[in-house]
């Protein structure tokens, strides 16, 4: 089943075409017919048509919508949060116990183990978050 081409994304392509232009990947002539291309496309494989050979091509990034980027950073910015939050938690928790029971080996390797531990599954799960459509 093949997908027709809407304006929205015709207009995406454009906008990715004279980027392209504008770095200087591509020649007045050649912006000119990929630009007709484009806008002559009535389906997702001849909008691709219109990219093929330019560095980052791929229909899913020239066609990202706009509220994913939203969507993104909100993910990264909730995540930052909550790591400062637990970032500063875990080391006032380090304080009170060193001051409860003075430096022992045992704490020393654990809190910073907790901590980059912690931190790795915080990022990583947000990177996860993040690729998803």
């Amino acid at each position: 089943m093949t997908v027709l081409a809407g304006e929205h994304d015709r207009d995406r392509v454009e906008h990715e075409l004279q980027r392209h232009y504008r770095e200087g990947r591509i020649t007045v002539d050649e912006l000119g017919e990929r630009l007709h291309l484009a806008l002559r496309a009535r389906d997702g494989r001849q909008l691709r048509a219109a990219l093929h050979d330019l560095p980052g091509g791929d229909m899913r990034e020239a066609l990202r919508s706009p509220v994913r980027a939203v969507r993104n950073a909100a993910i990264l910015v909730g995540t930052a949060v909550v790591w400062l939050l637990w970032s500063i938690s875990l080391f006032a928790a380090f304080i009170a116990w060193l001051a409860a029971d003075g430096p022992g080996l045992i704490g020393l390797l654990v809190f910073p183990a907790l901590w980059f531990v912690s931190s790795w599954l915080l990022w990583t799960g947000s990177r996860r978050r993040r690729a998803r459509p």
